[in-house]
């Protein structure tokens, strides 16, 4: 009985020993973690805060302006020729008028397919623009990362409710972006 016993504490004694090991293991990472610093950054504040950002921006801006008016000018031929068209389908021979119709179902495709042709180009230039520009700020975000001594930073968006503006860093990411990739004109 008392082997049973001395054996039995002893068991007591090294699993309590582990225990405490484990949970000293444990606990170190999790003091490491709660000692890290954070940081913030607007990844759009950053896109659009960008001198760079702001000229690309401007391009794309521009391109699409150009082709809104390219669209509404063809948008309002189409719709003259449309008119016109109801107005005289009654005098037309039917030969005419057949011509007519395929003209203008013609025309609307091809004004679709301009619509559909140019978000397809504005979205490639925009995806365009975030690689290039992401690219070059994930880099300087690293390199800011590691002179502060930061442990992690976390993309700015609306699901944070508070962030304490000393923890955000995106006007320092813009600063930094602008000095080392300054906009030459």
């Amino acid at each position: 009985m008392r082997n049973y016993v001395l054996t039995l504490l002893t068991c007591l004694f090294l699993l309590s020993v582990g225990s405490a090991t484990a949970v000293a293991q444990t606990s170190e990472p999790q003091k490491a973690l709660i000692e890290q610093k954070l940081g913030f950054i607007d990844s759009l504040q950053v896109l659009n805060g960008t001198e760079d950002g702001k000229v690309q921006i401007a391009e794309v801006e521009q391109f699409i302006a150009d082709k809104q008016a390219e669209y509404d000018t063809r948008r309002v031929n189409l719709e003259r020729q449309t008119e016109q068209f109801e107005a005289q389908q009654r005098t037309l021979n039917a030969q005419t008028r057949l011509e007519m119709q395929r003209k203008i179902e013609e025309d609307d495709r091809v004004l679709r397919r301009f619509q559909e042709d140019t978000q397809v180009e504005i979205e490639r230039r925009r995806t365009a623009i975030l690689a290039g520009l992401s690219e070059q700020i994930q880099v300087i975000i690293d390199e800011f990362a590691l002179e502060q001594q930061l442990g992690m930073i976390f993309l700015r968006d609306e699901s944070q409710i508070y962030v304490d503006p000393a923890l955000d860093f995106t006007q320092d990411i813009i600063r930094i972006y602008n000095q080392r990739y300054p906009v030459t004109e």
